[in-house]
């Protein structure tokens, strides 16, 4: 099955994500996370990690 969305995060980014110290909207903003395809399954997964 295709998948809903596609999110890319360099591996030093996404241990600052895991561990809290960055925010998964200001990444966004600022270009850290790229997102493809359906939006609202990537903020499901920011409030998560959030």
């Amino acid at each position: 099955r295709d998948a809903d969305c596609t999110i890319r995060i360099s591996e030093p980014n996404l241990a600052k994500l895991i561990a809290g110290k960055l925010n998964p909207m200001t990444a966004f903003a600022m270009g850290k996370i790229k997102v493809s395809g359906d939006m609202s399954v990537a903020l499901k997964l920011s409030q998560l990690l959030g």
